[in-house]
């Protein structure tokens, strides 16, 4: 006979089955979606660089093209963490960290270059950027144990 703890753990398995199937598809529509994506910003950048030459002064040209080239750094950081998930089904700390590092990378170099940020956001941002550099560390020296990673995949 059934006891109703089997029969919640039948459950309980089917839905962790079919939670895992739909993660596991998502995954793969992402992987496409994220290459043509990561495809439309190098175009992007193809086609912002008439804008160099039209603009004004150099500077305003540059300013779009390296705002933009940044930016893919970004995208290609999320990427990476997207296809390692795909490979181990499961999410690195320190892929994630490093795209929050770019990312504000992005930002003071953006800010820098358009002279926008004062001595408090930068304060702010090294001190973020300290942060996350002892986390990304830490992540790296402390990896998680190999028992309590993941459950198996049935």
């Amino acid at each position: 006979m059934w006891s109703v703890k089997a029969a919640g753990a039948a459950i309980e398995s089917s839905a962790t089955k079919l939670f895992r199937l739909v993660a596991d598809w998502m995954v793969k529509l992402l992987v496409p979606l994220s290459i043509i994506a990561l495809m439309m910003g190098v175009a992007r950048v193809l086609i912002d660089l008439s804008h160099v030459y039209r603009s004004p002064s150099i500077t305003e040209g540059f300013d779009t093209i390296v705002s933009d080239i940044l930016s893919m750094f970004v995208v290609i950081e999320l990427l990476k963490s997207i296809v390692e998930y795909f490979e181990v089904h499961r999410l690195k700390l320190t892929f994630v960290i490093d795209a929050a590092v770019v990312f504000l990378l992005r930002e003071v170099m953006i800010g820098v270059y358009r002279h926008a940020l004062d001595a408090g956001q930068l304060g702010a941002i090294a001190a973020l950027l300290l942060v996350l550099g002892a986390l990304r560390i830490a992540a790296v020296r402390f990896p998680p144990e190999v028992g309590h990673a993941v459950a198996p995949r049935a």
